[in-house]
């Protein structure tokens, strides 16, 4: 199945005076490895 991608950035409301902005140009990338990557962040620094 084709999936439609999106090559803009996307700006989020920032926290503790940072900017969270998520870029879709990745290229060729698994959707899970973002989530592992964030999980992981999340429990080293308490990111959510």
């Amino acid at each position: 199945m084709q999936t439609d991608c999106i090559s803009e950035q996307r700006e989020f409301e920032g926290f503790d005076g940072h900017k969270v902005v998520a870029g879709f140009d990745g290229g060729a990338i698994t959707s899970d490895a973002g989530m592992l990557l964030l999980r992981h962040t999340d429990k080293a620094i308490g990111l959510f």
